[in-house]
């Protein structure tokens, strides 16, 4: 029998009025990979904050005796102001734990007293913490992190570089190392967004060094991809309440499929039974017939409202779905674009960005751009949209091809303005009852299409942000990372949206199910200049790229 971790009795959790947990139950055992799924605000954070911290309104949390805990936090910690070696001398908090305890005792070590009373405990437990801190690596924490870079692509750096000099996705990386030091004596591994700007050789190496990880994993995840490689279980928040489905995320797909479809017709047929009772019940009273048998019908249409109520507890609530068209203005020319001997440098960063490129983009084509962090794919998009020149080549987009920008920060938004103007500024003559209705076709309540958008959430604002694209009917989308912040339903419902879009589009993203559902070819930007153009999706293109090396 495998040994209980972490157990968590009845646990609830409100901000304000608004719960968002309600009576959890969870047992965390020895070998579980648990993927925490579910809406934006359902309190996937919340719950790991609550493991992490105790901080539960009410409930009990029981963890096992001697319990270590690690956690990569979705807000990374990472010291901006300091160098790379700064950085990584600081300890993660899988050691902040252990030296807080080793301090205390020292503190009581220097104490004549401490020597007059039961110290032999206290010193058997002091050279227990120093031979853990040995174990995992503390004594060269920064040494260790050094290494895990190396795995990571991410040494060729000098060490005095400041971290505010590195990327999005090598900050990531940076913070991710140093919280990777040490895990081999760690119980449990919290991680919230771990794939969160990793590029996918990243996220191929940090799938691999957690499948070797001996302890439990609860990770909080909107890569489908990830967790279908990394999870044996799945847990889904909804409604402040959880269900756990053993397997990956396609067997929790197919599983609640089942689950809900199953439930329905239950509902259904506990409704057709209260209706046959009742109704026979009627006709007795119309025929005069008082005897056993309508009691016992009774009881029987009592029982069967009851269960109907408790069926309807257990059904999730309905959440109106985000389901949109995305509408070109008129049919470009079957050539998009083309990229002529195109070249492209930074000054100071060692190699091209782009070197001699030559690429075409047809008609209705959907190409999707990988490569590492730092390849320069962001730079590709911005480079065909006209915010940067190429130093030679030539970027030719063909007439009638109107281009739009879905940028991975949101930053062709306003954020002074509420959804309602950002919208009423695009489409000034759109009928504002329409303009509501829209909006409330992308999950925005009467309370939020009034609120700034800089006070929106993540996944709030891509919202607007693809609601700004669809009403732009552009014939040629540049898309950068469309799926960040959002949650599995509104990224179906964006992969749908694009699947039937009947313009080109080319999408930079680490998403590897988006790629998978979207994309009919791929770009390879390897970093070093070069593009390098493979047929098919993701997944074609991993199989095409490991037959290419054998």
């Amino acid at each position: 029998m495998a040994r209980e971790l972490i157990r968590l009795d009845d646990i609830h959790k409100a901000f304000g009025a608004v719960a968002v947990l309600d009576g959890i139950d969870l047992r965390i055992e020895d070998g579980d990979r648990v993927g925490v799924v579910g809406y934006n605000g359902s309190g996937k954070t919340t719950l790991l904050n609550i493991i992490s911290k105790q901080d539960q309104d009410i409930g009990k949390i029981t963890y096992a005796p001697a319990l270590r805990i690690a956690f990569l936090t979705q807000v990374r910690d990472i010291e901006e102001d300091a160098t790379l070696q700064e950085e990584l001398n600081r300890r993660g908090r899988q050691f902040l734990e252990i030296e807080e305890e080793i301090t205390a005792i020292e503190a009581q070590m220097a104490e004549p007293s401490f020597y007059d009373g039961e110290w032999q405990t206290s010193m058997d437990r002091y050279q227990e913490l120093q031979s853990v801190m040995a174990r995992s690596g503390g004594g060269d924490a920064a040494g260790h992190a050094q290494e895990i870079l190396k795995a990571l692509e991410l040494a060729h750096h000098p060490l005095d570089m400041p971290i505010s000099k590195l990327s999005g996705g090598e900050r990531a990386k940076v913070a991710l190392a140093r919280q990777l030091v040490g895990l081999g004596e760690i119980d449990v591994f919290l991680l919230d967004e771990p794939t969160n700007h990793l590029d996918l050789h990243t996220l191929e190496w940090l799938e691999k060094f957690l499948l070797s990880f001996e302890g439990a994993l609860l990770l909080v995840s909107h890569d489908r991809y990830f967790l279908d490689r990394v999870c044996n279980n799945i847990l889904e928040i909804q409604d402040g309440s959880v269900r756990g489905y053993p397997g990956n995320y396609s067997a929790h797909i197919t599983q609640k499929a089942l689950f809900l479809r199953t439930l329905d017709d239950r509902i259904e047929k506990t409704q057709k039974e209260i209706k046959r009772l009742t109704g026979a019940m009627q006709s007795m009273k119309r025929a005069n017939k008082y005897d056993k048998s309508i009691s016992q019908k009774h009881f029987m249409i009592m029982r069967s409202q009851k269960e109907l109520k408790w069926l309807r507890t257990i059904k999730p609530k309905k959440r109106k779905a985000l389901k949109f068209d995305l509408t070109s203005t008129e049919k470009s020319s079957l050539e998009v674009l083309d990229l002529v001997n195109t070249e492209l440098t930074f000054p100071g960063l060692g190699r091209p960005i782009l070197s001699g490129v030559r690429a075409s983009v047809g008609r209705g084509q959907k190409i999707g751009v990988v490569g590492p962090n730092g390849a320069g794919k962001t730079t590709l998009l911005r480079l065909i949209m006209g915010d940067l020149e190429a130093d030679s080549g030539e970027v030719d987009i063909r007439p009638g091809v109107q281009v739009g920008y879905f940028h991975q920060d949101h930053r062709t938004l306003d954020f002074s303005l509420t959804p309602e103007q950002q919208i009423q500024k695009l489409k000034p003559k759109m009928d504002y009852g329409d303009l509501r209705s829209l909006l409330g076709q992308f999950q925005f309540t009467p309370t939020m299409v009034k609120t700034e958008m800089e006070k929106l959430s993540g996944g709030e604002r891509a919202r607007v942000a693809m609601l700004k694209l669809l009403l732009e009917e552009k014939n040629l989308l540049l898309l950068d990372e469309p799926t960040n912040h959002l949650d599995a339903d509104a990224r179906a419902a964006v992969e749908a949206a694009l699947q039937s879009y009947d313009g080109a589009l080319m999408a930079v993203s680490h998403d590897r199910w988006f790629l998978d559902q979207v994309c009919d070819t791929i770009w390879e930007l390897p970093g070093d200049g070069t593009l390098k153009v493979w047929p098919g999706n993701y997944s074609y293109y991993v199989r095409n790229k490991r037959k290419s090396r054998a």
